[in-house]
């Protein structure tokens, strides 16, 4: 008999179990008679915990395991109440904790989309300060509808909201290893499924990273992380992470040569990746710094001068590329006469700037490369910053610097994915007058200081710099934006292949903000909102992306309607009638790519 919501929370709480017999009772007994429904989601247990579940008189279903995401994701999608809270076997409940939840819920305001539960750990009969362990903030407590998980990382789990997010202050308590043994043997667990991702996704490591990784999470977790404050527990789990990281490596790397071995279809990809690289990557080259440009010649100069003053102090081995969309302001001719090391690539046509930077990408023979605005200056030795902590991180795909205006001030590129909503706000009619909103404060990372190193679902593709494995696995920019939010499915491509794409403020470039793409506004306007259209239709379907279409051209009809009346009553009617102008032309483009099909 499963339980009778009564008076109980509008929560679902979920335990994800495989045989948890000894935790079971005491982590549903912590949270008797708080929830309206409670469900195991187990995936295959072969000891009690099924039948103490059901003894206990909660629900139960099977899920067959693919992973701690996936598992999350099929529970959220079983339970109808407004929260759902994930509790592990291995954690409880406070009393506090029970009351702080039944208010927060109670009282939660709609833009939250979840909180973080903090967790005490205790190991060994010790509770854990250091090494990470405390506060070990976890964001459990779900709004349906506004949080899913990431299946790119099924071990230590990423979940992806829309909306704000804060902090429970009350913890929960998480008993979570009695031996070193029973570490050991959940950490072998967790990094075998580790070591499953990265080779499915072929990120084979690199022999460096043997010695490297496990001495910088050592220092991570004993020094930085202060885990000598829990003496000799704490040097023995600063030393089992460290064990952790070289495991992963090594079953990494053995996942590789098992399959190359089995499979003959796997020999010819290696085969192909070291012709490639041979091809594409000489070991002569460091860093290959790509731009486009088109009709912007004093801004390309002066973005090539600076880069020239950089070489003078670079200890990279470097090479230029720019490559001009067929731009009539003698671009070309200067670029030769001033900077003949430099690579010139001519077009014919202007074929646009997604398509401008594969065709450059393609003559490039970087381990990395950077894709430079010609609107853009080099500051210091940025370049430099952005190299040197890249090859520091080998999970990082993408770092881009802070981008400054002339005046030394920081602009906004800190960005997170647009949710569905983003699309009516950010650069519509609706921003004009409703500038200060949670959606767009959140897509704009309000919340966090651009003044630190930080994890980003994407920046402003002004200067962004790219490993070359990143480029192969996650491909290059799609052609059928012609300018404008590339970068953004770019991006997201990069996070779905499993890369962290890093915001590094210590490194500075300074950009002309729309210099490159200034020279015809009415054609700027267009193309701004025809690839986001384009992009909406890749992030979120076709029937969100018509949606945005018809909300965008009706937004021209009113904006004009709104000029026209300006001119009637007299104000700078020569202006007005231009906007009008402008306004009829994009609602009349249709906002269509040219590859677009509905």
């Amino acid at each position: 008999m499963s339980e009778r919501p009564g008076n109980r929370l509008p929560l679902a709480l979920v335990v994800l179990t495989l045989n948890e017999e000894r935790h079971l009772p005491e982590c549903l007994g912590s949270a008797a008679g708080l929830a309206e429904r409670t469900l195991i989601v187990d995936s295959g247990s072969d000891d009690m915990t099924v039948e103490i579940a059901q003894q206990i008189g909660v629900d139960v279903v099977y899920n067959e395991f693919r992973g701690y995401a996936s598992q999350r994701n099929a529970a959220l999608q079983m339970v109808t109440q407004e929260w759902t809270l994930f509790l592990d076997a291995d954690e409880r409940m406070t009393p506090a904790f029970r009351a702080e939840l039944a208010e927060t819920i109670r009282t939660a305001p709609p833009e939250i989309a979840g909180y973080n539960v903090a967790r005490r750990n205790f190991m060994f009969g010790h509770e854990i300060r250091g090494g990470g362990w405390w506060p070990d903030h976890q964001l459990r407590l779900l709004r349906r509808g506004h949080a899913h998980y990431t299946t790119d990382h099924e071990v230590h789990e990423v979940v992806e909201v829309d909306g704000d997010v804060r902090t429970l202050s009350e913890p929960i308590l998480h008993l979570n290893y009695d031996s070193m043994e029973e570490f050991r043997t959940k950490q072998l667990h967790y990094g075998q499924m580790r070591a499953r991702e990265l080779a499915t996704q072929r990120r084979a490591p690199r022999s460096r990273g043997f010695i490297g990784r496990p001495v910088r999470e050592f220092w991570r977790r004993y020094v930085t992380l202060a885990g000598y404050r829990d003496g000799w527990i704490g040097i023995r789990l600063a030393f089992a992470m460290a064990w952790y990281e070289i495991l992963v490596l090594s079953q990494t790397r053995t996942l590789l040569e098992e399959r190359a071995r089995t499979s003959r279809a796997h020999d010819d990809i290696e085969a192909y990746y070291q012709q490639h690289s041979a091809r594409l990557a000489s070991p002569e080259i460091d860093l290959s710094i790509i731009i486009v440009s088109f009709n912007v010649r004093e801004l390309l100069l002066a973005c090539l001068a600076s880069i020239e003053a950089w070489l003078a102090i670079a200890k990279q081995r470097v090479e230029v590329i720019v490559i001009d969309n067929a731009s009539s302001d003698a671009s070309v001719d200067s670029v030769r006469r001033r900077f003949p090391g430099a690579k010139l690539i001519e077009l014919q046509q202007n074929i646009g700037f997604a398509a401008a930077n594969n065709r450059a990408v393609k003559d490039a023979s970087g381990r990395f490369v950077v894709f430079l605005n010609p609107d853009t200056t080099v500051v210091g030795d940025a370049f430099g910053l952005l190299l040197n902590y890249i090859e520091k991180q080998e999970d990082v795909g993408v770092v881009g610097p802070r981008l400054i205006y002339p005046d030394g001030t920081t602009q906004s590129t800190r960005r997170r994915f647009p949710t569905r909503r983003t699309g009516f706000l950010e650069s519509t009619i609706v921003q004009q007058y409703w500038r200060d909103n949670r959606v767009l404060r959140r897509y704009y990372v309000a919340d966090r200081s651009n003044d630190e190193i930080q994890d980003v679902d994407w920046l402003v593709g002004a200067c962004l710099l790219a490993r070359r494995e990143t480029l192969d696995m996650a491909g290059l920019f799609d052609e059928r934006f012609f300018m404008y939010a590339e970068e953004v499915e770019w991006c997201h491509r990069v996070r779905e292949s499993g890369w962290r794409i890093v915001y590094l403020p210590s490194a500075s470039i300074v950009h002309h903000e729309g210099g490159s793409s200034r020279s015809d506004l009415p054609v700027r306007q267009i193309n701004f909102d025809t690839s986001k259209v384009l992009l909406y239709e890749r992030l979120h379907g076709k029937s969100t992306a018509r949606v945005l279409r018809t909300f965008l051209l009706g937004s021209y009809l009113i904006n004009a309607g709104i000029e026209a009346g300006k001119g009637v009553l007299g104000h700078k009617r020569s202006l007005r009638a231009e906007r009008v102008k402008l306004y009829l032309g994009a609602f009349k483009s249709g906002l269509r790519g040219r590859s677009e099909t509905d």
